[in-house]
């Protein structure tokens, strides 16, 4: 959900969206002296501002942005010169001369963070803080699930996605009262309670992320059924068509993208599995690194990024 928070008298994301449809869809005039990087930029914060006024615009670009950062933290730690060539440049554009800092690898052996990694541990918390809000959008979709299946949807199909809305609920809420007892709004004794005693959250979001872990494994049932019921449709529409019976136009082009869509939900489970794994286990898995968060992440929800950034073009 984005957030609506402004100052006064300023309009809102989305009225600025508004006034601003007509200059995104025609080339901005500016003067001949400044360079097309300005031109870029302006057509680029334009269409940022499009993707976060749009629904689900601002959790897509956190998450983009998150994972990225985890992606640059790793190869920041694994390439000292990249990061020595950054800060000379940075030093450059500055008006004050900065302190030389120790190497990338001295930071991380010394235990500092570096400042990508920090930025990458800011928006995390960002986006822990926004899912506060996510059992309302689950309890929606609880409540669709037990009003009954429609007359002509699958009942396998129902069960599971029945299954995999009480493991996303189970996570939400077991995440929920974590960040709100490690923020003191929540008293211990809650998660005593859930806890066996024990007013730590360590145990209590290992237990969250094994529910995320079962909603994703949820997933790979959904589409292992869905496989099945389109092989079977294929199958039948094919013995239609050996029998000379009409078959209505398109089928082909639906079949395409009933395939793509498949194979995306099938990317995405996939590139969520393993980080699911990593933390819902104990030890984690071997030589798990926040690289490989960073990549899945990317993976993951690259397809809906994709799809929101291509919608902030205008025709």
């Amino acid at each position: 959900m984005a957030d609506e928070t402004i100052e006064p008298g300023a309009p809102t994301a989305k009225e600025v969206d508004a006034k601003t449809d007509k200059i995104t869809s025609k080339e901005v005039r500016i003067p001949g002296s400044a360079v097309s990087a300005v031109r870029q930029l302006d057509h680029v914060i334009l269409r940022l501002n499009k993707l976060l006024a749009s629904p689900g615009g601002l959790s897509s670009f956190l998450s983009t942005f998150n994972y990225s950062l985890y992606v640059l933290a790793y190869l920041q730690t694994q390439s000292p010169s990249l990061t020595l060539f950054a800060r000379k440049l940075l030093s450059l554009l500055s008006r004050r001369p900065q302190i030389v800092k120790p190497g990338t690898t001295t930071l991380v052996s010394s235990g500092a963070v570096p400042p990508i990694a920090a930025l990458a541990g800011m928006v995390s918390r960002a986006r822990t803080t926004l899912r506060l809000f996510g059992l309302f959008p689950l309890y929606a979709w609880l409540r669709t699930l037990l009003a009954g299946r429609k007359a002509d949807a699958d009942p396998v199909l129902h069960r599971i996605a029945l299954m995999q809305c009480m493991s996303y609920i189970a996570y939400q809420a077991l995440e929920n009262a974590c960040v709100l007892a490690d923020n003191g709004i929540v008293p211990p004794k809650l998660i005593a309670l859930l806890n066996h005693g024990d007013s730590t959250t360590g145990r209590v979001y290992l237990w969250a992320y094994r529910a995320w872990l079962g909603g994703i494994s949820c997933d790979f049932l959904r589409l292992a059924r869905e496989a099945q019921l389109e092989s079977r449709r294929r199958v039948v529409r094919q013995r239609m068509q050996e029998e000379g019976r009409e078959i209505a136009g398109g089928q082909e082009e639906q079949d395409a993208q009933t395939d793509a869509k498949w194979w995306t939900d099938l990317m995405i489970a996939t590139a969520w599995f393993p980080m699911a794994m990593h933390f819902s286990s104990t030890k984690g898995l071997p030589g798990w690194h926040v690289g490989y968060m960073g990549l899945c992440g990317l993976v993951a929800g690259s397809s809906r990024a994709q799809a929101l950034w291509g919608a902030t073009l205008h025709p």
